[in-house]
């Protein structure tokens, strides 16, 4: 396990690269290019920073390092917006020859050479010189446009729907390469799959929730089938593999036997030895920073800025030589919990737009220190606390439909189930534009994709546990939605507390299910600083789904694919409010300007 955590903690550290901002790295554009760089901003995720830098056979095609796992990914989007205005899915070669530093002039590593893309443009291939309209039309991209699209991802598990998809472009693509006799031509399968690529994302250009998934969904590609030469190895290590099973399976009767050697023990009163938890020397799969960086990051100015403390450290605000703006966790050295450690294996592991991003650690002289991407915005707690400026129902609604998202996301992770366990206002940070981050991973647990449950130490935030977990110490994912439910109840209603006790947390519920039952009027749960200015169906929408949230019973709780879903079509219906409103004042304006009155 420690070996494939490491492993996928590769995959996702170039989130270091000191979390340069998409604006600053997006370079000046070259005219001759032909791509709009600066409405595409270029934005590095992955491992960058090794000197040796692992291949990755990337979309079942490159064989590139990770450094370059996301230039493809912000190339195929550019070259969508610019095939929706042109009609070609690539540029004349002596156009794609101007791109070939594209926005990464922080990353010398990233380019279109040296990432080898220099075959994707027209006429490379039978593929590339493929117009938008004549692969859109052709009836095999029917099932790519079909499982691709926002409806199947948001009416599907989030897994089995980016299976579908991936498979749906594989088999599209294979077609292509039957059409053009082009089989066993490596060049023309690696440009097939990006024209399909492209195209897809060209459908998807207005809906950025819809394009995050896509794209989220593309490193299923690399693995997506074995090769014929891969099933000729398993054939011939048959062999080795029943040895291991064999082995396996003595392995696991010696296990079965320890056990019931040390329950035996435990009851006859002897005093067992607990595992300690894992003990980390270095970051795994992070960079290191050293003790001298860390200091100098948070002494940066004239004295610390102190952005808050809780129960295993206090956070002060730093900054890196490259000038980006950190947030770092001092451990105590008084703290006795894994919570260290669990942020390490979690945060190392996963990487979402709407989860704050881990970029390294620092162990050095028995101080641990943990540096995150900072949000500027601070947390949702003191956006709800704030007597100057309100919190408007578009923010609302958008804050908890990201928070369903990032939830959706662990939920649904490809090893397990990752319950937070402390979904709190504190833990949801938001950035400068208000994008909610869930944060503080020091309580997650993976559970096993065979598992539904587990039995666990009681851990969490008095209000926002889970009674049930409380009370029987069974942890399931339903756990988080319980925390979720009294979240969204907070953000409806405006309650002004960050911490809530057991006697608040059940005024509040009570509140809600009288309100959701027609019992008390919708107005006695909204928040008075909105001054009515909601969607009252959107928000009777969101209130029914936060009370079966705080079902007492996990039973009667919904799961997160439901609550995204609904959260996603209040989103969906609040833009497109929003959307009728500017074009009513539009039309107002243009109105009055017909007939000489300014409007007052």
């Amino acid at each position: 396990m420690d070996v494939v955590v490491v492993k996928a903690a590769l995959f996702f550290q170039l989130c270091l690269i000191f979390a340069l901002t998409a604006v600053s790295l997006a370079s000046p554009e070259d005219p001759e290019c032909g791509l709009n760089f600066t409405s595409s901003p270029y934005k590095p995720s992955g491992e960058c920073l090794a000197a040796d830098q692992e291949n990755i056979n990337e979309w079942d095609s490159f064989p590139i390092t990770r450094c370059c796992q996301n230039a493809l990914n912000f190339f195929s989007q550019a070259l969508a917006k610019h095939a929706i205005q042109q009609g070609n899915l690539f540029l004349h070669e002596d156009q794609w020859g101007h791109c070939a530093s594209g926005p990464f002039k922080h990353q010398p590593s990233v380019s279109i050479d040296k990432c080898g893309l220099g075959s994707l443009y027209q006429g490379s291939s039978q593929c590339s010189s493929q117009s938008l309209t004549s692969i859109v039309q052709d009836q095999n991209f029917k099932d790519v446009r079909d499982k691709c699209s926002s409806g199947f991802f948001s009416s599907s598990n989030f897994n089995d729907a980016c299976w579908g998809c991936t498979s749906a472009i594989k088999s599209a693509r294979d077609h292509f390469l039957d059409q053009f006799n082009a089989k066993d031509n490596q060049t023309e399968r690696a440009i097939c799959l990006v024209a399909l690529v492209i195209s897809s994302a060209t459908t998807k250009l207005d809906d950025p929730s819809s394009m995050d998934d896509f794209f989220s969904c593309l490193p299923a590609l690399n693995t997506l089938e074995k090769s014929s030469e891969d099933y000729i190895k398993i054939k011939y290590s048959l062999a080795e593999t029943l040895i291991a099973i064999v082995l396996a399976t003595f392995g696991m009767m010696m296990v079965i036997l320890l056990v019931k050697y040390v329950t035996r023990n435990a009851r006859a009163g002897r005093k067992l030895v607990l595992l300690k938890p894992k003990e980390f020397t270095s970051c795994p799969g992070l960079y290191s920073f050293s003790k001298a960086e860390i200091e100098n990051a948070i002494n940066f100015g004239d004295e610390k800025k102190f952005l808050g403390r809780g129960s295993a450290g206090q956070v002060f605000k730093g900054v890196l030589p490259s000038g980006q703006v950190v947030a770092i966790k001092q451990i105590y050295r008084s703290n006795t919990s894994d919570s260290f450690s669990r942020e390490l294996e979690n945060l190392s592991r996963v990487r979402h737009p709407n989860l704050v991003c881990l970029f390294g650690c620092c162990i050095e002289d028995g101080e641990q220190y943990l540096v995150y991407e900072y949000c500027s915005a601070g947390n949702l707690a003191q956006h709800l606390l704030r007597k100057d400026k309100v919190l408007s129902w578009e923010q609302r609604v958008n804050i908890l439909r990201d928070c369903a998202l990032a939830l959706r996301y662990l939920h649904n992770y490809i090893d397990g189930c990752i319950v937070h366990r402390d979904i709190k206002l504190t833990n949801i940070l938001l950035t400068e534009e208000l994008q909610s981050k869930l944060s503080d991973f020091g309580l997650a647990k993976m559970l096993g994709m065979e598992e539904s449950k587990v039995f666990t130490d009681v851990r969490g935030t008095i209000g926002y546990m889970d009674p049930e977990y409380m009370s029987n110490a069974k942890l399931t994912c339903a756990s988080d939605i319980y925390s979720f439910g009294i979240v969204a109840l907070q953000v409806l209603s405006g309650q002004k507390v960050i911490e809530l006790d057991l006697d608040a947390r059940d005024q509040l519920t009570r509140k809600a299910k009288d309100v959701s039952m027609r019992k008390r009027p919708l107005q006695d749960l909204e928040d008075p600083r909105l001054k009515g200015e909601v969607n009252s169906v959107d928000f009777e929408s969101i209130l029914q789904i936060a009370v079966l949230c705080v079902a007492k019973s996990s039973k009667g709780r919904p799961t997160i694919d439901i609550v995204f879903e609904e959260m996603d079509k209040v989103w969906k219906n609040t833009l497109s409010d929003k959307k009728a409103v500017e074009q009513s004042a539009l039309a107002a304006v243009r109105k009055s300007h017909s007939v000489g009155v300014l409007p007052v």
